[in-house]
């Protein structure tokens, strides 16, 4: 209808714009364009004042709702899109009656991760409890996301004193997210958060852990890869710092993984026809098969040594049990 709008158009904008002036009091902020709303609304940086400067020192995105209905994903390449989010995500829930916005973290999407499986489904549900606590599992599909991490008023924000003591909570919170996030890129299937929290307090409890203890081999493959990976770094830099022990030992894992689990590195171009790759591999067999007196086949000294620690009693006696 020409000259008219919906009555209620601009009410998701509004939330939006509180949200936004909140975010923005610790770093940049950026909303999403209308047309690109994937679901996150606003692009937010937390900065570091240097001088007449602030230097970006992490990134986060926020989703903003204008009710405290629960966040709903309904298929699993949602759950998908929300559990493998690169970067540290939080719900905004903004009252515009009551004059209030809270922030509440998103960890439960972590606890899916660390299941293994996705559910076809998900459900998260704002609480407006004081107090919060470790993630509760409900059911295969719906969590409480407990109580929010920071609860602020309108008074609130015109407060240079308290927007800097919710910054120092709220700058916790994303370092919490960005240490589960770097879990999941790692392949490991765990994540962590405080046993318990009250709101606007910096957590002064123990961590909390949860995981999936015995998975299918399915769910290790990004993680024995990067174990590998990072194992053949580190031990081929402590081998050159002459850290020789560790660099053997490094080496014994990397090949060890690479030959039992080699579905898990089928793809890669780097392992796919290397037992013990790179700098690792170089100086461990050069200096083993030196040691043996053998400079023929490149594994030679390396898998006499393996046939040595089969055949010790100790390690037959270990591998009995």
């Amino acid at each position: 209808m020409t000259g008219a709008i919906a009555a209620n158009f601009h009410e998701g904008s509004r939330s939006e714009i509180l949200a936004d002036y909140l975010f923005s009091e610790w770093g940049t902020v950026t909303p999403v364009r209308r047309q690109s709303d994937y679901g996150v609304d606003l692009y937010c940086t937390l900065t570091d004042r240097i001088g007449q400067r602030a230097r970006v020192r992490d990134y986060f995105v926020v989703q903003v709702k204008s009710t405290e209905d629960a966040w709903k994903f309904n298929d699993v390449e949602s759950v998908r899109w929300l559990v493998e989010h690169p970067i540290p995500l939080f719900l905004c829930t903004v009252n515009k009656k009551q004059g209030r916005i809270r922030v509440y973290h998103v960890m439960p999407r972590f606890y899916v991760w660390s299941m293994g499986a996705l559910p076809t489904s998900l459900e998260l549900t704002p609480s407006d409890e004081s107090k919060g606590e470790f993630v509760q599992w409900q059911n295969a599909s719906s969590f409480s996301l407990s109580a929010p991490i920071i609860e602020a008023s309108l008074n609130d924000l015109v407060d240079d004193a308290r927007m800097e003591a919710f910054g120092k909570v709220f700058a916790y919170w994303v370092g919490i997210d960005r240490d589960n996030c770097d879990l999941i890129r790692q392949g490991l299937l765990r994540f962590r958060m405080p046993h318990s929290y009250v709101v606007n307090e910096l957590p002064n409890t123990g961590m909390g852990e949860a995981g999936f203890a015995f998975p299918d081999l399915q769910f290790l493959r990004r993680g024995l890869l990067r174990l590998a990976e990072s194992t053949e770094c580190i031990g081929g830099q402590l081998g050159r710092r002459g850290d020789l022990q560790s660099a053997l030992m490094a080496a014994l894992l990397v090949d060890r993984i690479r030959t039992e689990y080699a579905q898990a590195f089928e793809d890669n171009p780097f392992w796919r026809h290397h037992r013990v790759p790179g700098m690792l591999g170089m100086d461990v067999n050069s200096r083993l098969n030196k040691a043996a007196g053998d400079g023929g086949y490149f594994y030679a000294g390396l898998d006499a040594l393996k046939k040595h620690l089969a055949d010790d009693p100790l390690v037959k006696k270990y591998l009995e049990q």
